[in-house]
């Protein structure tokens, strides 16, 4: 009863910041979508992201007031596919609310964890998620990231139909094309007998898929940074990594586990640590503070590593 009082006031408080704003108001989860996001609404929406910048998507629970606030909104926009995993009943109450929620990762032909796709499609064309282990992180494929703007445009558009939000959409795609022909051209330095990823969880999917990488090994095993890797798990780490000669590991600044280290001091030649952006923009101006800049960061991170 205190938390629906609290979330009551919370919203009233809202409606008075906002008053006079018919614009649709947009929530974005990640940081990652709120910048997707905001290449399409531009000033049309009233858009708010609920995850600071450097938060872990896996552990990050919401404030009151941040509940308060997905009830309000017009259009939820989520990763889905487990991603948000301290969010998920939240979601699932506004929706049940009547709150349009758009789960973006799960319409754009979403990897199976440990790579390739689904043998078949669904009679209607879609995916069918259930009993499939599918991996969140789309974000590391550019087109895939253009085609999740593109959803966001239409579900704008059922909302709002008196601005052309697939303009924007089209427009961030091309710049999204072009990032992927850069992004290319900056692996290509990468010998494909180099192509071998140590990620600190299973994240990369989408970018070793795209680019013509393959996973090697996982420090924590699986797509969450919440697991917990075993004692005989990180010894079988260890050997891969050095019998393969892998130079380096990469973690991720949401979660630059330790563990990543311990592991790199045990094995038999020089192994560098190597901190990439997986979850989260970093500052606003920085060489990871919007998606495009992100990702081609991480690629000149990874060509620096391995090459």
């Amino acid at each position: 009863m205190l938390a629906l009082i609290l979330a009551t006031g919370l919203l009233a408080a809202c409606d008075d910041q906002t008053k006079g704003d018919e614009r649709p108001l947009v929530v974005a989860t990640t940081t990652i979508l709120g910048d997707i996001a905001a290449n399409v609404v531009g000033d049309d929406a009233r858009l708010e992201v609920l995850m600071p910048r450097g938060a872990d998507p896996h552990d990050f629970e919401p404030s009151s007031r941040q509940v308060a606030l997905l009830a309000e909104a017009d259009l939820v926009i989520a990763n889905g596919l487990g991603l948000e995993e301290g969010l998920g009943d939240v979601i699932d109450g506004v929706r049940g609310d009547g709150v349009r929620v758009l789960e973006v990762a799960g319409m754009l032909d979403p990897l199976p964890f440990g790579g390739g796709r689904q043998d078949e499609d669904d009679d209607d064309g879609e995916h069918d998620l259930e009993g499939v282990n599918f991996d969140p992180h789309f974000w590391f494929d550019p087109l895939r990231v253009a085609e999740a703007g593109r959803l966001i445009a239409s579900a704008l558009g059922e909302i709002d139909a008196s601005v052309d939000w697939s303009e924007s959409a089209d427009r961030y795609a091309t710049e999204l094309a072009s990032a992927d022909e850069r992004i290319a051209a900056i692996l290509a330095a990468v010998p494909a007998e180099r192509r071998q990823l140590v990620t600190n969880h299973d994240s990369l999917g989408y970018f070793a898929d795209r680019y013509g990488f393959e996973i090697a090994g996982m420090v924590i095993p699986g797509g969450s940074t919440l697991g917990e890797p075993g004692s005989q798990e990180l010894a079988e780490l260890v050997a891969l990594i050095d019998s393969l000669g892998i130079p380096a590991i990469f973690a991720d600044t949401t979660d630059p586990s330790p563990i990543a280290t311990a592991i790199a001091a045990e094995v038999g030649h020089p192994v560098a640590v190597v901190t990439i952006s997986t979850g989260s923009l970093g500052e606003p101006g920085g060489p990871a503070g919007t998606l495009i800049a992100m990702l081609e960061e991480n690629a000149r991170l990874i060509t620096e590593a391995l090459a």
